[in-house]
């Protein structure tokens, strides 16, 4: 029951949401996050839990990239964030430089995905189900922004 309650709310928000939304748009909404979010983390203390915070920011990213990278192709693994996690001795400055990359690669991911032609594929998401690419870009972009408001200057 609860798996189906997950699955609607992915379908309904993150699918949904972005239906009648350009790529660029999508684009354009992870850039201006981006900057931000680097704003956010200039004023935020290297402290543990701040850290910890943005590594695992870092984490589902990297695995968000790994889940639209097979809808260009790529073979479809069904695992967890924890190995595109940093580990967690990165410091402060290292893990923000991490976060810039990669968002500028789940960007250029964008552009790829656009000329491809494959925005409405759907990729298996491990708690909402089958989201279209543009549902992972909207949740890549959520997931940042909330995960950020955790974090103590």
């Amino acid at each position: 029951m609860w798996k189906q309650v997950l699955t609607f709310v992915g379908n309904l928000y993150f699918n949904r949401w972005t239906r009648g939304r350009s790529l660029t748009e999508m684009m354009v909404a992870l850039q201006a996050s981006s900057q931000k979010l680097q704003r956010r983390f200039d004023g935020c203390s290297d402290v543990p839990r701040n850290r910890q915070v943005l590594s695992h920011i870092v984490g589902i990213e990297r695995w968000g990239q790994r889940r639209l990278r097979v809808a260009l192709g790529d073979p479809f693994e069904m695992d967890e964030y924890d190995s595109y996690r940093p580990a967690r001795e990165t410091d402060w400055a290292t893990l923000q430089t991490m976060f810039a990359e990669t968002r500028r690669e789940t960007v250029r991911l964008i552009g790829l995905i656009e000329r491809a032609g494959v925005a409405d594929v759907r990729v298996r998401h491990n708690m909402y189900g089958e989201l279209t690419v543009r549902g992972w870009l909207k949740y890549l972009l959520v997931h940042a922004d909330a995960e950020a408001m955790k974090m103590r200057s």
